[in-house]
């Protein structure tokens, strides 16, 4: 988050928020200041490094964060805050190359593993998810000059009683960015609510951009062997861009029922056609989707 200087007022308020919310600001000049999130745990710079067997408990904001690393693994994890907490990511990866997060049970208030800009040659494997936001790629497309995201693979999950299953999420109205050769593989979803989801209109704040494509551009990318229960009518939801279109977003073999009184899953698209395979349980973008839950 960046700050203008306006005045000593301002600066205590700033000052009395961030105690508050363990931020700490840094000031590069008495008109240049950033907001930085504290974590429990950062890795920051490691390279061929393994960290097994870490918990983290109630953190006030992101629970791990991994940044500018390169070929470290991590194992056996475990994460835990209520589902009421807000902005405790479990685990975060960002500007890395070569992670890999081996076995983890995360309990959280939001995304239990997001993915940043920067992130190359990823794989998430065997990830108990629940209660949270899901796993997540992104958000991207916030800030300018945001690096590549490649080569993520995210498999063998259990992802339970969450507001999202498996997802990318890019802001409207962002600089170009890219996110490309991305595979959810083999993974159960038990009372997700939007199991499958693609939402290049993310919005969470009344400050973005609305109505303006975003520009991140999504490619090959990859949904197989999904299967479970949805919370949600909507089961799959896929929303492009429309000024930077999604190519080749593939669908294959998805079994996600819905039993609620809304009668049974379906799945929405907008701006975009996928490549279908194998089974397609709810039959793929019988509805167009729509921005928001």
């Amino acid at each position: 988050m960046l700050c203008r200087w306006l005045g000593g007022t301002w600066m205590m308020m700033m000052r009395m928020m961030i105690m508050r919310k363990s931020m700490k600001l840094i000031c590069l000049s008495q008109r240049d200041c950033f907001i930085e999130q504290i974590e429990n745990i950062r890795f920051t710079g490691l390279t061929n490094s393994k960290i097994i067997g870490i918990t983290s408990t109630n953190s006030k904001l992101f629970h791990m964060n991994v940044l500018n690393c390169k070929n470290v693994t991590l194992e056996n994890i475990g994460i835990d805050a209520p589902p009421e907490s807000l902005n405790t990511d479990g685990i975060h990866i960002g500007r890395s190359v070569g992670v890999n997060l081996i076995g983890a049970k995360v309990k959280t208030g939001d995304d239990c593993v997001s993915i940043g800009d920067g992130t190359e040659n990823l794989i998430v494997e065997n990830v108990e998810c629940g209660p949270g936001h899901g796993i997540a790629v992104g958000s991207l497309g916030r800030y300018p000059n945001e690096q590549p995201v490649r080569g993520v693979t995210v498999r063998k999950c259990l992802i339970k009683n969450t507001s999202n299953g498996v997802r990318i999420k890019t802001w409207p109205g962002s600089p170009p960015g890219i996110a490309s050769n991305i595979i959810f593989e083999d993974i159960t979803m038990d009372n997700v609510s939007t199991p499958i989801l693609i939402d290049q209109e993310y919005c969470p704040y009344a400050d973005c951009k609305a109505g303006v494509p975003s520009k991140v551009k999504l490619s090959d990318v990859t949904f197989k062997n999904i299967k479970g229960t949805s919370a949600t009518k909507t089961a799959v939801k896929l929303i492009c861009s429309v000024g930077t279109p999604c190519t080749n977003v593939a669908l294959a073999n998805i079994n996600l029922v819905h039993n609620g009184p809304e009668g049974p899953a379906v799945g929405a698209c907008a701006n975009m056609k996928p490549v279908l395979t194998g089974q397609m349980i709810p039959p793929a973008c019988t509805e167009i989707a729509k921005p928001g839950p």
